[in-house]
């Protein structure tokens, strides 16, 4: 079982009361994964959260679309995730939204726990009060993420006119 000194640490259960953690901490699943293990696949669809606590991951997209012939030079690194900033992705699996947006692959071995959907909804039934405040943090990161991606895209944008314009 995960340990509680660590679950008081994770930011997007910040906010969170021991009691709440406590409630939460025997749902979390231990999942160990070799390196070069693919956690998630774009473009799948999945039904659990992911709290990395040991070794590293990069998040991968293959950002060309139409040329699945060569995967290998349209998939770039996003990010690199490690374990002690005990990273969480893989949040639309509880919210049962959508499919996977990018790749996670374990750099080394690596050490995960899980959360499931179901899991999460039968805990969110019983503590309204720590539901809320774990979907507002969800919610915060998504914000944060769509920010960070329209910066990108304005950057891309930006490059390619001015490719285009010489």
């Amino acid at each position: 079982m995960i340990d509680l000194s660590i679950l008081q640490k994770v930011p997007l259960l910040t906010g969170l009361s021991i009691q709440h953690l406590s409630t939460l901490q025997p749902l979390l699943k231990e999942l160990r994964v070799a390196k070069g293990t693919y956690i998630l696949r774009e473009n799948t669809s999945g039904d659990k959260f992911y709290l990395l606590t040991d070794g590293c991951v990069q998040v991968t997209k293959d950002l060309v679309k139409g040329f699945e012939d060569d995967t290998a030079t349209t998939e770039k690194v996003l990010a690199t995730l490690c374990g002690k900033d005990l990273p969480t992705f893989g949040e639309n699996g509880v919210l049962g939204q959508g499919d996977r947006i990018a790749n996670i692959i374990a750099t080394t071995d690596s050490v995960l726990w899980t959360l499931s959907k179901s899991d999460f909804e039968g805990f969110a039934s019983h503590n309204y009060e720590a539901a809320y405040i774990f979907m507002t943090n969800i919610a915060r990161k998504i914000s944060m993420n769509l920010k960070s991606t329209d910066d990108n895209l304005v950057k891309l944008a930006t490059a390619l006119y001015i490719v285009v314009q010489h």
